[in-house]
């Protein structure tokens, strides 16, 4: 399913609905308790439909930054309750917290409220629980799921088809790969082409047979392909796509191995004009200044923990490579020791980086360390989202090894981005290679909707702290 021009999977769609509708029912029946005139408890919340309206949107927002939203959500049931629990707590505690201080400063006694209140959202939550369980159960049927049929060979085909069948691909089913068959000639004058609406072509005849939703075609060579019965399974109403739409649709990433510079061309996206960069840095000015103001304490707290631990500098300033090659300096905490690189060559940072101090490892865990990129971003050097920026020591490296790396430059880098979301820190070659598959995708992609959702993911890597280093 698209929306605002992003690809989202349908289940993902239809679980955020139903606890959306869910938890706006509860809501509402709710507040009917302001009619309830011989209730002893009275009106535990006066909602109208809007405020509720309001209060589901931020429901969302709390389950999708808890990630239950996610593949690996559906996959495993021990993560989802793991994420479950959590958002369970960002969601009571919150709401408890209102109602108390609002009961408080009206005057009223706010104990019954909370006790009322608390049994609401939990009897709320083990509803959504058994509900979400049963959704959970369903999208594992086979007959729920996306039959796709891989139209190719070689490669590329095996590539797709080995994604099809991994893991993650809750609400798709791999049903056949087929070689394509030869091309059928039209039928008419010189580019008018007249179909066989009598009888069905072979390609037609095995899609039907098999029940399939869409057909994917996995080939380079595509002068090759039966256009022919490509078009006539279209006009029978299964979807046709190539491996490069798909790909980028399913995955979130730009395979970029398989991308002729044809393809970037042409290919829909890449398109960053004045207006759209102008209103991207006024929304990074306001969000970093407010991200500014409500970490304030993290950051004292941060200072004083450094100080307390070793000596040196709290903040340490890095040369990285940003928009259109220009170098700047980038600020962050200090999680090093200050002889980390003593012999003047630079270094990847590895997991369980034995440079790494003990507040270090903490700040690093949880990404405080980056939290002083504020600065960049109100300088103007940075942005609040985008890719993430590297040493001009490993770009130099980089630009050499991978097809296409200078194209993550055309955006500012960011403190986050959709391959920090998506994958682990990087510290070899072959990180930097599948990072930037998500770094071009977020090129490509280059919109406002995408940036709420990374901002969105980014919550749930730093509450469990995820792909840290």
């Amino acid at each position: 399913m698209k929306i605002f021009g992003r690809y989202i999977a349908l289940p993902f769609v239809l679980l955020a609905a139903l606890d959306a509708s869910l938890f706006f029912s509860v809501l509402y029946a709710l507040s009917l308790t302001t009619h309830c005139k011989a209730c002893y408890v009275g009106a535990v919340a006066g909602l109208d439909p809007a405020r509720a309206l309001l209060l589901t949107s931020a429901f969302l927002l709390v389950t999708a930054s808890s990630g239950l939203y996610t593949a690996e959500a559906l996959r495993s049931f021990t993560l989802f309750l793991k994420r479950f629990l959590l958002a369970w707590q960002l969601l009571l505690i919150p709401t408890v917290a209102v109602f108390a201080l609002t009961k408080f400063l009206a005057g009223l006694p706010f104990g019954w409220y909370v006790g009322v209140i608390t049994l609401a959202v939990t009897i709320f939550m083990l509803l959504l629980f058994t509900v979400r369980a049963a959704m959970i159960w369903l999208l594992r049927k086979p007959f729920v799921r996306r039959r796709i049929l891989v139209l190719g060979s070689g490669e590329i085909a095996d590539r797709l088809t080995e994604f099809l069948q991994g893991p993650d691909q809750a609400h798709l089913r791999h049903v056949r790969t087929v070689a394509p068959p030869p091309m059928l000639a039209p039928i008419g004058t010189s580019g008018n082409l007249a179909l066989h609406v009598e009888s069905q072509t072979p390609l037609l005849a095995i899609a039907r047979s098999l029940r399939v939703d869409e057909i994917v075609v996995a080939t380079r060579d595509m002068r090759s392909l039966p256009m022919y019965e490509l078009l006539e399974c279209k006009l029978h109403g299964i979807a046709v796509a190539s491996y490069m739409a798909f790909w980028e649709r399913e995955s979130g990433q730009v395979d970029f191995l398989q991308a002729g510079p044809e393809w970037f061309a042409f290919s829909d996206g890449f398109l960053l004009n004045q207006p759209q960069r102008a209103l991207k840095r006024a929304a990074d000015f306001a969000v970093s200044l407010a991200f500014l103001i409500l970490f304030l304490p993290f950051i004292l707290g941060t200072i004083l923990a450094i100080r307390l631990e070793s000596r040196g500098p709290i903040f340490y300033r890095q040369e990285r490579v940003g928009l259109n090659g220009r170098i700047f300096r980038v600020w962050k905490f200090r999680s090093m020791r200050t002889d980390a690189e003593s012999d003047g060559v630079p270094k990847w940072a590895g997991s369980g980086d034995s440079r790494v101090t003990r507040v270090g490892r903490f700040i690093r865990k949880v990404r405080i360390d980056e939290i002083p990129q504020i600065i960049n971003v109100l300088a103007g050097d940075m942005s609040f989202i985008g890719p993430r920026p590297e040493r001009p020591f490993f770009v130099e490296q980089l630009r050499e090894k991978i097809p296409y790396y200078e194209l993550r430059h055309r955006v500012k880098p960011g403190i986050t981005g959709w391959a920090q979301v998506n994958y682990p820190y990087g510290a070899s070659v072959e990180d930097a290679r599948r990072k930037l598959a998500y770094d071009l995708y977020y090129v490509k992609s280059n919109d406002m909707f995408l940036d709420l959702a990374i901002l969105v993911r980014t919550v749930r890597v730093i509450l469990f702290a995820e792909g840290a280093r």
